[in-house]
């Protein structure tokens, strides 16, 4: 084990926690349309215990039917008639020794009326989310009195199911948030106005958990340490709400950025570095005694020590890494670092929730599939039998590595010097890196599976039928798509492909 600090214990008010490794609450629709936990999300939250994850903080979970409700497929804890689920779920989770907080979640102005049934979003105050583009209703004093008590009945239900605590939801432009926020909250009531105002939402619901849960169960809070948007809030602002939160007896600050009008800083894309807001969890947890949970971007186990040994933050959030590989902390454990699928930043999984479809991911066809399939559900029955794979690039790397575990004998023919097919190149573009290492972990895999691998090897069916083969696997790949235009076939015409593999130049050319 290289990684001390990632797999040193935690704690987390009164809850221990096996290492440092935190699953960040993400949206993944896997729960039924009416919020409780299916099988889908049952076994997804269950393989990033089994890969282990130190902590899961579930997805968003609502509090209210109306307007409370912030994806189709999103677990509700408005009712104890989805606790039944919600212990199997719990149960899932601690067998492998793993903690589970849920979420707890309104979406106030960041939400359309589409999944609402009709119904007009609410805020503090009516004021448009740029991108939802669709104007609140400002919630009477006795409207957020209601809400409050909804967030204690949801952390009761939490605590009933066996939850270790619960975390509020107080970042990314959603509700809590937004009476935090002075870019949102704009009220003159109790509810709003200066600083310790604009708290007292956040602060009735923790007092209210606290009462009603008690002392033993904790509350961590998430925040947007910088909202990045013009009026909103900066990192001393959120300094200042991290100590008043602390005086509360809040057990964990969970800090991220961002909201909807500054999305990038929420779900980052391939182009920002690991680490790129890290001053901001490092800034809170230098004035708060309470843990520090920081998301920022991390992709290698290396890069997540790194935060611990520079005191960024007391836990590691790695979100999309272990929707990319499940595996993720068990790996790092064992020293594995090329074997882990890591995150792209490719942004399919967001793409894939906004189409209203479940979470899915470019590099990982299991996430939530896990109920369908496991390594225990493959038919092994491979007997040694040969199998030929044509094609060694991703699909035929895929398919050579499960046809190993099999457990067939399988001979993988590239007519290349290398490994990887179209991925070489797809490489090249500035900030692509993390295809590169891609190819690497399959090419690991390969070696781990024994795959023997024929590199400058054109498969012919001679040699197919030669090598008597049980079965072929084409996996040859496709050509460029090349308009038939007039001019296509000039001299100062190129492809995309010829430029990036460095065939031809077009340096002081036309083209």
């Amino acid at each position: 084990m290289g990684y001390q600090k990632l797999f040193t214990k935690g704690r987390i008010g009164s809850v221990s926690l096996k290492n440092r490794i935190v699953l960040p609450p993400m949206g993944t629709s896997f729960a039924s349309f009416t919020g409780e936990a299916t099988e889908q999300a049952i076994r997804y939250y269950e393989a990033r215990a089994k890969g282990g994850c130190g902590l899961i903080i579930t997805e968003i979970s609502r509090i209210d039917e109306v307007t409370g409700v912030g994806a189709p497929g999103q677990l509700s804890a408005t009712s104890v008639r989805y606790i039944r689920k919600l212990v199997e779920l719990v149960d899932s989770v601690h067998k492998y020794d793993t903690k589970i907080f849920m979420q707890l979640h309104h979406p106030g102005r960041e939400i359309s009326r589409s999944l609402l049934n009709g119904h007009q979003p609410v805020a503090p105050s009516p004021i448009a989310c740029k991108v939802t583009k669709e104007l609140p209703r400002e919630l009477t004093t006795s409207e957020c009195d209601e809400l409050v008590k909804k967030f204690i009945v949801g952390a009761n239900i939490a605590k009933t199911a066996g939850f270790d605590g619960v975390e509020l939801h107080g970042a990314h432009g959603y509700l809590i948030n937004e009476f935090l926020s002075p870019y949102t909250n704009k009220r003159t009531d109790k509810y709003g106005g200066d600083y310790f105002k604009r708290l007292t939402f956040i602060s009735s619901i923790i007092k209210g958990i606290q009462a009603t849960c008690g002392p033993g169960f904790p509350v961590s809070v998430r925040i947007s340490a910088d909202e990045f948007v013009e009026g909103g809030l900066k990192i001393a602002d959120s300094v200042k709400i991290a100590r008043s939160l602390e005086s509360l007896g809040v057990a964990a600050i969970n800090v991220s950025a961002g909201t909807y009008e500054s999305g990038y800083a929420v779900i980052e894309p391939h182009y920002l570095p690991e680490g790129w807001k890290k001053n901001l969890a490092r800034t809170i947890k230098e004035n708060i005694k309470i843990p520090v949970i920081a998301t920022n971007n991390v992709k290698h186990p290396a890069f997540a020590e790194q935060l611990l040994e520079e005191e960024v933050s007391d836990f590691v959030a790695i979100g999309r890494g272990q929707l990319a590989d499940p595996e993720w902390g068990n790996k790092a454990f064992r020293n594995q670092e090329v074997l882990i699928h890591k995150c792209l930043g490719c942004m399919h999984c967001f793409k894939t929730l906004n189409t209203g479809r479940p979470v899915e991911c470019t590099i990982n066809p299991y996430l939530g599939r896990e109920f369908l399939y496991s390594d225990q559900s493959l038919v092994r029955n491979g007997s040694g039998r040969k199998i030929a794979v044509i094609g060694g690039g991703p699909a035929g790397m895929h398919a050579a590595y499960v046809l190993a575990q099999r457990k067939y004998k399988v001979v993988l023919f590239e007519k290349s010097d290398s490994l990887g097919g179209t991925m070489k190149l797809a490489e090249k573009p500035t900030a692509k890196q993390l295809i590169g290492e891609f190819i690497e972990t399959q090419k690991a895999e390969l070696a781990a599976a024994n795959v023997e691998v024929r590199l400058n090897t054109a498969a012919t069916p001679e040699m197919i039928a030669e090598l008597d083969f049980y079965g072929v696997i084409m996996a040859t790949g496709g050509l460029p798509i090349v308009p038939t235009i007039s001019g296509i076939d000039n001299p100062n015409v190129y492809t995309a492909e010829s430029i990036l593999a460095g065939t031809v130049t077009v340096e002081n050319k036309q083209v």
